[in-house]
């Protein structure tokens, strides 16, 4: 069979879409589930469910506001809106690390062995590594302190409300005592 070819009249990612909407926040979509809606099976076939569940969570996130995260070996699951910054963060993560091997790639290399011209480009794809690398660190740190101030601004306000909540019973004991 050619991967290009329809195999019906619906896409198997248009599938696999309309049960994502259809889930709930938190839901879990099971492969099992995926593979009978598709007529496929859930284990011989997971890599085509897989590439088809690829293109529904990306218009799931892009349409509908909702990411979805892998669950090992059952399926997938809408995560809640607080935890696309944890997911976004792994991304971040992943990024890091493959930069990190790309500059490794052109960092060691025998200069040598180069000619002119080459030697030049892979001189240049070093810096470019090199600043995005240092790009990354910069906007890690910056993404950590803000982050940092978003938790104690959090921790302060529950410290005004017990504060509030306190002065709100001294006060009803002082209106009591008059």
């Amino acid at each position: 069979m050619n991967h290009f070819e329809p195999v019906g009249d619906t896409a198997r990612w248009r599938t696999l879409y309309a049960m994502l909407q259809a889930a709930d926040v938190g839901g879990v979509l099971t492969y099992e589930a995926m593979a009978e809606a598709l007529s496929l099976h859930a284990v011989n076939d997971r890599h085509i469910i897989q590439m088809a569940m690829r293109r529904a969570a990306r218009e799931l996130e892009i349409v509908d506001k909702h990411a979805v995260t892998s669950v090992r070996n059952v399926g997938y699951r809408v995560v809640r809106p607080d935890e696309h910054v944890v997911l976004a963060r792994g991304q971040q993560r992943r990024s890091t690390r493959a930069l990190a091997r790309g500059h490794s790639k052109v960092v060691n290399v025998d200069l040598n062995g180069l000619s002119p011209e080459v030697r030049q480009l892979t001189e240049a794809t070093m810096r470019a590594f090199s600043m995005q690398l240092e790009f990354n660190r910069r906007t890690d740190v910056r993404q950590r302190r803000l982050e940092d101030a978003v938790a104690s601004m959090g921790q302060r306000a529950e410290k005004t409300e017990d504060e509030i909540a306190e002065l709100r019973s001294r006060l009803a004991r002082l209106e009591q005592a008059n």
